[in-house]
């Protein structure tokens, strides 16, 4: 059908070209230069230029349809190849999983060979080497895996996991580094960068890093456990701000400590020492009065109160303080025995005696008032060698600090501290008068 209608369009142009010819006899004198002149039918001309157009027109399609042609031919070789790449690559992970890394290996490689932006086959390439403890090998792969997909946080999270894991924690911080400019609130690495900050002692930024995991933790249990994070953080980067000398930053961070938690009793305690440190006792004072009106069960408090006040020359002041709060408190074994403590600083023994066998004799008879009692027969030269001999072996200074406890670990320290030295938990030393009470503890958790 299409051959006889091309047919009959030849014959109409044919028919039309020879009566036009007929009806128009005149010429046309075409030049192309001085010597070449050329005399044509003007129909002759006419159709010439028709037939050079229909010319053009045929090869411009065939020209199209071969570029066509060539394209569906170029997709469907890529499309096997795709089709092989995922075969290659699926077949690669079954090996993977059966413990085969060497033909998973020789699979994968293949496959990235035909996708070599695939980040599922890079991580996967990578993690055969892993498996056969070759970190340096699987850290080659995923750098070249994020040079072809920069944008890939999946890369940049397996490459961090990777250089880790070989010891490359520069590399692997920097990696996380990449992840959070891409997505800057990504919690997974949010919380491992924090970590490595961490172990650096650069508390100012794992702070900062921690309030953006504060900001986007949406699980309240969580959420919980991270602010009290943030908060020892915050103590840390002002106490680092203190030991540097900018006293006046660690007052602004101390006072964000407060903001998230106010109970958090390191931060009163290093607010006053940064005060003093100003020069300025009294507001020092006042902060941690106001500390102990708020939480009178903190003994660090009491602690502090009473050196600053002895520094002061002011032991009545202290002396008074104590016996205001056992009258506000009368069962309270640990103020009474700080108070024992404190006589004997100020070398009013009998009064430290006549306070301890008083509470020996209501049944307090541990460690703590064992040791204040022994130190004070001493001092009355009442079984001078033996309480010598017992001093020593037990191994206190002369200021005779009372025993602290975590609460969190159960672990036994010779002084308070902000944060425990073995669990690293902050504010979780409380005062002990007996080392029974949480070696028990200790004994029922193991």
């Amino acid at each position: 059908m299409y051959t006889k209608i091309l047919l009959v369009v030849v014959i109409v142009i044919l028919s039309s070209f020879f009566y036009l010819h007929t009806q128009n006899p005149g010429t046309v004198t075409f030049v192309v230069s001085s010597e070449h002149t050329y005399v044509l039918p003007a129909t002759l001309l006419l159709f010439a230029g028709f037939f050079a157009g229909v010319v053009l027109a045929v090869l411009n399609s065939l020209l199209v349809d071969a570029k066509r042609a060539i394209k569906d031919m170029s997709a469907r070789r890529d499309k096997k190849i795709i089709t092989q790449a995922d075969d290659n690559y699926r077949k690669g992970t079954e090996l993977l999983v059966k413990g085969d890394t060497a033909g998973a290996r020789e699979l994968i490689e293949k496959a990235l060979k035909a996708k070599p932006s695939d980040t599922g086959m890079t991580i996967s390439l990578s993690e055969t080497y892993i498996r056969e403890n070759k970190p340096k090998e699987a850290l080659s792969i995923l750098e070249s895996g994020q040079l072809n997909n920069p944008a890939s946080i999946g890369v940049l999270i397996a490459l961090a996991k990777c250089a880790n894991d070989s010891g490359d924690t520069f590399r692997a911080s920097k990696a996380y580094e990449e992840v959070l400019k891409i997505d800057s609130k990504n919690p997974y690495a949010l919380r491992k960068l924090r970590d490595f900050r961490i172990k650096e002692g650069r508390w100012s930024e794992a702070a900062s890093l921690q309030k953006a995991v504060v900001e986007s933790d949406f699980d309240s249990a969580q959420a919980a456990n991270d602010k009290k994070l943030l908060t020892g953080l915050l103590f840390e980067a002002a106490s680092q701000s203190v030991l540097e000398g900018k006293l006046n930053e660690s007052i602004s961070k101390i006072k964000e400590i407060l903001k998230n938690d106010d109970s958090f009793m390191p931060a009163h305690i290093l607010l006053g020492e940064v005060m003093s440190r100003q020069g300025n006792v009294g507001s020092a004072i006042k902060v941690w009065e106001k500390a102990l009106y708020k939480y009178p069960d903190s003994e660090p408090l009491m602690l502090k109160l009473e050196d600053i006040y002895i520094k002061e020359s002011a032991p009545d002041r202290i002396l008074e303080k104590y016996q205001k709060e056992i009258i506000a408190r009368p069962n309270d074994v640990n103020l009474r025995l700080l108070l024992s403590r404190l006589y004997l600083r100020l070398e009013m023994v009998d009064n430290a005696i006549e306070e301890l066998e008083r509470l020996q004799l209501e049944g307090e008879d541990t460690f703590y008032p064992q040791i204040l009692l022994g130190e004070a027969c001493l001092r009355r030269k009442q079984n001078g060698k033996a309480a010598h001999l017992f001093q020593k072996a037990l191994g206190l200074n002369r200021e005779f600090l009372p025993p602290f406890f975590c609460s969190h670990c159960s672990h036994d320290a010779k002084t308070w501290t902000p944060r425990c030295p073995s669990c690293g938990e902050w504010n979780t030393l409380s005062m002990s008068s007996s080392l029974s009470a949480h070696k028990a503890t200790q004994t029922k958790a193991r």
